[in-house]
């Protein structure tokens, strides 16, 4: 069978299913017996809504259990239930999770209370289930599936190689990775995995190439072993059939962490009416980006009419005020089936918002905080680079600390390389390879052919007064070299902080970075990387000590391994779903940020992503046993905080449901940063707008390439036939907002 079979970007349709499956459906049916019964041998006991979640042996269900309900203890107690008592033999039985650890950890679980008892069920994740089919197909049919491509980074990297010229960084790779499994895990379409990564990256060739290559060299790699399996179960349904009977019941923890895909194996291995047990809870499905999706529990009673629905609503971990501001918080997210979050624990303190008048501030409320506090605590963020300027303070003050991510990728990430590497030009303005890498992010307005003839120049020479002496050069541009010189010799002896400012506002990075953003880059993102890299370099003297201390939090955040008494864990609110914490501090948590400039977009996706983001920091806030604090920058500069933090603290009475439509609305709400950024997109779109009054026909006149006419025009991109340079693709937004080009009249010679 040829590993690419039509099914790669199909989507989930299994109306016509092969009966095969419900055949095997017709199981001996087994005796219930008393269930508290059972439990009070083992010395356990459960709530009501816990016992009916047990007992419940038969048919498809679909358990939804709040935060720190025992869904665990539910788990393993059910399984026990069905081999101990009802007499189920435990190979019958297959328990799925999303993860090795969570695998692992139920596999514990169980042992530790029931391993003496009898036999163990199989405890897998879905991608091991996934790989056993192909084993089997492998064995029934005779043949030889692909082999498994251990690492995918060195045969990614040569593609990329390939189709750009140059090598990916850490950051590019991470990138590429991520739309890759989503792509599969979705099963996208080829218009949708156009959409997924700016136009720039060009990933619709880097997939096409990587499928191509990895076909030729009969190879698959981790998310093709389940689209390998959905493959082979969906052609041969005797295959299909095996598996069911041989796993007649079939337990899936995490069910909100379930893709399309993932979730599509498991229809056809259960069928619409077998013994599926699902538990997770929609209210904490919070890994779109990967490819998991709600919608299974939404929409699991479409798929299985005869399932029951059972809630678990009684909250352990947290205290009273703490659980009852969480309920308040995500009932007014849409898209979740109606259930309310109780507890029965003290009421505690409640919930605190601390101001402070600075980020620095910030996190030396926090050095403090850490040092006076004897209990379990976590800070928690959204983005990974956050933990930086903590890790940096940490460090020098000798706290204890455990980083749950270890991945530098801030480091490679082309905002920060390319900081550094204009602070290396301006140390020694000869050096051809750096000015190489940015010659096309400064404000000179340079071509390829004229940053290739200053390559060329003899060695030892600056690179300005290379460019200054070619012939030729029109005014603007020699009067933009000429600034930019003088801009970089200004930055050798400056201190790192403002040395920053002058390469984003002097040096022209800073219209460089627009560009991008106009071109599809998340802006957030890129304004992010700049605010660490800002706090990082305003705690350095100079630029050496500034540029050292980046190599060095660098090797600190890869090689880290926590300490035995590390006092506070670090973690992105992602990393620390499935933990919990005596007290947690939320850091970061602003408009633009959190909930991010995507999700308050008025578009469908936003509005997914918003209710994904109001999902997230109820699980953030979840984690908290005790206390929890948020912690927040004041002041007229500062971004607003987010609408979730005043939502949770009921300092609004506006809803936290997707924002209005009225973009006025939404500007009222934003801090200055957010709102001189939203400006800029005005303009922006102000220029798009603009460069709609070009057509085709019409004359122009540039700076650099004289008289022209256009030839054709696709949104802000016109092809231009000039008298002397030959035809040429500009951005005519772009031109006009540097005042590059203007209309010409009709007088142009035929030639062109």
């Amino acid at each position: 069978m040829a590993f690419f079979n039509g099914a790669i970007w199909c989507k989930i349709g299994l109306k016509n299913r092969s009966n095969a499956v419900s055949r095997q459906r017709k199981t001996t049916q087994h005796p219930h017996p008393d269930l508290g019964a059972f439990l009070a041998r083992h010395g356990l006991a459960l709530n009501a809504q816990q016992m009916a979640a047990a007992a419940r042996v038969d048919g498809p269900t679909l358990l939804l259990a709040v935060p720190g309900s025992g869904k665990t203890t539910v788990i393993i107690c059910r399984l026990a239930y069905m081999i101990l008592a009802c007499g189920i033999p435990a190979e019958h039985i297959l328990s799925l999770t999303f993860s090795r650890a969570g695998a692992a950890d139920l596999s514990s679980w169980y042992r530790r209370l029931f391993g003496d008892a009898g036999e163990v069920p199989r405890f897998s994740t879905i991608h091991s289930f996934a790989l056993g089919v192909i084993r089997a197909y492998e064995r029934r049919y005779r043949r030889r599936a692909f082999d498994i491509l251990a690492e995918t980074q060195p045969m990614l990297r040569k593609i990329y190689k390939q189709i750009h010229g140059t090598f990916p960084t850490d950051a590019d790779m991470a990138e590429i990775e991520s739309a890759l499994t989503l792509a599969r895990n979705q099963m996208l379409d080829e218009e949708a995995v156009a959409e997924l990564m700016p136009e720039a990256v060009r990933f619709p060739q880097i997939l096409a190439r990587y499928e191509a290559t990895k076909k030729r060299k009969r190879v698959m790699d981790f998310d093709d072993i389940l689209r390998y399996a959905y493959g082979l179960m969906k052609k041969y349904p005797d295959l299909r059939a095996d598996f069911a009977r041989r796993y007649p019941y079939i337990n899936l923890d995490e069910a909100q962490d379930t893709s399309p895909l993932q979730f599509a194996i498991l229809r056809l291995l259960t069928g619409r009416g077998g013994h599926f047990f699902v538990v997770g809870d929609e209210d904490q499905s919070i890994y779109g980006f990967r490819g998991a999706s709600p919608a299974m529990l939404l929409h699991f009673k479409a798929h299985y009419p005869r399932a029951k629905v059972l809630l678990m609503e009684t909250n352990y971990r947290s205290t009273a005020q703490l659980v009852a501001a969480s309920d308040r918080f995500i009932v007014f997210n849409r898209g979740r089936t109606p259930k309310h979050m109780i507890t029965q624990n003290p009421p505690g303190v409640p919930p605190v918002h601390q101001r402070v008048a600075s980020a620095e501030e910030s996190y030396r409320f926090l050095l403090a905080a850490i040092r006076s506090e004897g209990k379990e605590t976590a800070i928690l963020y959204r983005n990974n680079e956050s933990a930086l300027p903590l890790v940096d303070l940490f460090e020098r003050e000798g706290v204890r600390y455990r980083l749950k991510e270890h991945r530098p990728l801030f480091f490679s990430h082309f905002t920060v390389l390319d900081i550094r590497d204009f602070f290396a030009l301006a140390k020694d303005p000869t050096d051809r390879g750096i000015f190489a890498r940015i010659y096309y992010k400064m404000d000179c307005g340079l071509s390829r052919q004229q940053m290739a003839a200053a390559m060329q120049a003899p060695a030892g020479q600056s690179v300005f007064d290379v460019l200054l002496a070619l012939p030729g050069l029109p005014e603007w541009q020699t009067d933009k070299i000429a600034a930019e010189a003088k801009g970089f010799a200004r930055l050798k002896t400056m201190a790192p902080g403002p040395g920053i400012r002058l390469i984003l506002d002097g040096l022209g990075y800073e219209a460089h970075l627009q560009f991008r953003i106009e071109r599809g880059y998340r802006e957030e993102s890129i304004r992010q990387k700049l605010k660490i890299i800002r706090i990082l370099a305003g705690r350095a003297q100079t630029q050496t000590q500034f540029l050292n201390r980046l190599d060095e939090l660098a090797q600190i955040v890869s090689s880290q391994a926590p300490g035995p008494a590390a006092g506070v864990t670090l973690s992105t609110i992602h990393a620390s779903k499935g933990l919990e914490f005596d007290k947690v501090y939320v850091i970061d948590a602003v408009e633009g940020e959190f909930p991010s400039r995507a999700a308050l977009e008025d578009s469908p996706e936003g509005r997914a992503l918003f209710a994904e983001e109001v999902r997230l920091f109820y699980v953030g806030a979840t984690r908290a046993r005790r206390e929890l604090e948020f912690v927040s920058v004041s002041g007229p500069d500062a971004p607003a905080v987010s609408r979730f933090v005043r939502r949770y603290m009921g300092e609004e009475e506006k809803s936290a449901a997707q924002p209005k439509k009225r973009r006025r609305k939404i500007l009222g709400e934003l801090g200055a940063d957010y709102l001189a950024q939203m400006r800029r997109e005005k303009q922006r779109k102000r220029g798009a707008s603009r460069s709609r009054r070009w057509h085709p026909g019409d004359v122009l006149i540039h700076r650099r390439f004289g008289r022209g006419q256009i030839a054709s025009v696709a949104g802000r991109t016109a092809a231009v036939r000039f008298e002397t340079a030959g035809e040429k693709k500009i951005d005519l937004a772009l031109c006009e907002a540097r005042g590059l080009i203007r209309k010409g009249n009709d007088a142009i010679r035929q030639k062109i």
